[in-house]
């Protein structure tokens, strides 16, 4: 369960929100204490310092404004309104100068809704057609609240009108409860925002899974490849063939948002991989692939062999099948992997899909973006390692590591790479010392501390860019630098990279005259962080709560000499 501290600051009455907001978190792995706002004061308790939200001192705000509540005119005959987009821009601008104290004053990050215009307004069917619209002020406000967000890291859009639309105003809003007590939700509505509230938060606080293995006969065609041949399975622009390519469509969303993709299938491999790359309805194709498991054999052991190539936990995966008695097995046999329960009309996939909150992400960096082209490199590597280093000695190995003239970057953290180490807080679990889990929010305020030093290492190698991979906060003493996170993506591990960075700690913490110690904190998946700690002799004794107490050399750990370092003064 990850603890965290939640406001919710609102124009209306929200007092009914506490009990499925606290409901809602729960579920999904987050003790959240909450602080509601009174309503109405949103203003007052961004601006004034003395308000109980910065007594609170939540990691993330939530801003609910309705569209009537900041603009009263959205209620007055229509003679008496101006310029829609005009109007639109000086409401945001009242919000935007609440916004800007709040982001002087506060660590935390803020979460603010677009807002939705309301269906029936005095325009009537003129909306639109009158030289006003109510719907284009609304348009106006939430251009500016987005435009806002791509400048402020710490600032969060939640799709609020994305949510009304899903679920239809009728259904959303109760006119009694507002007459009565200035409430205008729902109950029902209540119940979906506090869910879709704990998705959002989630998002920040909790693992991602990495990988969606899928099956291929009636998940991403209809029919059996084998059986029906090429130009018989239903994949097409038209009929049921339609609701599989709109699948792949959704898949390849997925994929581009940083979501590993491989395939585990009973099939005639050839068969197979000749409807991947010569069909001419296939959206995905072998490349977007990073294993393919494609045989007769047990799935579970494909999903098994599949976590062990990609270097990622049993727990990274969701399996889609098509098949419940497949899905069963798999359930049964590696209970860590997440198996959805799919659909039986094909048509419904997509919407299947996109309501799994496992793959939700707030933010999309440059190494999600790349994440699959990263994959296929490192098949190429272990296709280069198998081919050239089988039953070589440690010598030949090195020359191995040699030839893939490797660059390790190490730099201070900054605005472009803070979500990528929260990212990297969040997901690893290997190679990781502590296994703290940061949002972007805390790393930013950590990495603007003068007592804390926040790094960043990044590789690149003859087969392209692995990205920022590697990641390490330091709060600095007055007697020692206590290191508080050390972490190493799995895609890194194995080329003695992470020697390199410690040997970068220890010597940034001798410069300054102070010896570099902290705690490692095991878990059942870090064992890869465990062996290195012991091969260089840096555990010492176990302290309470089954942690371990570090020893660090004095002397700088050697590099390894094929590995060119470029260090933050360098870079």
């Amino acid at each position: 369960m990850t603890a965290t501290r939640v406001a919710i600051l609102c124009s209306f009455n929200l007092d009914l929100m506490t009990r499925p907001f606290a409901k809602a978190t729960v579920a999904t792995g987050i003790d959240a204490k909450l602080y509601l706002g009174p309503y109405g004061q949103w203003e007052a308790e961004l601006v004034d310092p003395s308000s109980k939200l910065y007594e609170h001192a939540p990691a993330t705000t939530i801003l609910f404004l309705d569209s009537e509540d900041l603009n009263p005119s959205l209620a007055e005959p229509p003679t008496t309104l101006a310029d829609a987009d005009a109007r639109g821009v000086a409401s945001w601008q009242r919000v935007a100068r609440a916004l800007a104290i709040f982001f002087a004053r506060a660590t935390g990050s803020l979460l603010c809704h677009t807002m939705v215009a309301p269906p029936n307004n005095g325009l009537g069917i003129l909306e639109g057609n009158a030289g006003y619209s109510h719907t284009a002020e609304i348009d106006a406000f939430n251009r500016e609240l987005r435009a806002f967000a791509a400048r402020e890291p710490r600032l969060n859009v939640f799709d609020y009108d994305a949510l009304v639309r899903e679920h239809g105003w009728a259904r959303w809003h109760d006119s009694r409860l507002w007459h009565l007590g200035r409430m205008r939700l729902a109950n029902a509505a209540l119940t979906f925002l506090a869910q879709r509230y704990a998705r959002y938060l989630a998002a920040l606080y909790t693992p991602r899974r990495k990988c969606l293995v899928l099956d291929l006969d009636n998940t991403l065609w209809g029919g059996v490849i084998g059986e029906d041949g090429l130009g018989g399975i239903e994949l097409g622009h038209s009929g049921i063939g339609l609701a599989y390519r709109e699948f792949q469509m959704a898949i390849l969303a997925l994929h581009q948002r940083g979501v590993i993709l491989a395939i585990a299938s009973k099939n005639n491999r050839d068969d197979a991989l000749a409807a991947i790359k010569a069909h001419p309805d296939m959206i995905l194709r072998p490349e977007h692939f990073a294993a393919l498991e494609i045989h007769w054999q047990d799935k579970a052991q494909s999903i098994v062999r599949i976590s062990e190539r990609l270097n990622i936990g049993l727990d990274s995966l969701v399996f889609w099948d098509d098949n419940p008695v497949e899905r069963g097995i798999v359930r049964d046999q590696i209970p860590d992997v997440l198996v959805p329960d799919v659909p039986s009309d094909p048509s419904e996939y997509v919407r299947c899909l996109v309501d799994l909150p496992c793959f939700d992400t707030l933010t999309l960096t440059a190494e999600d973006q790349r994440r699959g082209q990263m994959y296929r490199e490192q098949a190429e590597r272990d296709s280069f390692l198998g081919e050239t280093v089988q039953g070589v000695n440690g010598s030949e190995l090195d020359a191995y590591y040699a030839s893939l003239e490797m660059v390790v970057d190490i730099s201070a953290a900054n605005d472009v790479s803070i979500p990528r180490i929260a990212q990297l807080t969040q997901r690893t679990n290997q190679f990781n010392l502590t296994t703290r889990r940061y949002s972007e929010a805390d790393v930013r305020a950590l990495s603007r501390d003068h007592a804390w030093r926040v790094y960043t290492l990044s590789l690149r190698d003859r087969f392209g860019d692995l990205g920022l991979v590697g990641a390490a906060m330091v709060h600095t003493q007055p007697d020692a630098w206590e290191l508080d996170t050390f972490l190493m993506s799995c895609r890194a591990l194995g080329r003695r990279v992470e020697e390199a960075f410690a040997a970068f700690l220890v010597r940034a913490a001798m410069t300054d005259g102070k010896p570099l110690q902290g705690v490692f904190v095991p878990t059942k998946k870090t064992a890869p962080i465990q062996e290195m700690l012991e091969r260089h002799g840096w555990l010492r004794e176990e302290i309470p709560g089954g942690e371990h107490q570090l020893r660090v050399k004095i002397a700088p750990l050697d590099i390894p000499s094929w590995l060119r370092v470029r260090l933050p003064e360098e870079s």
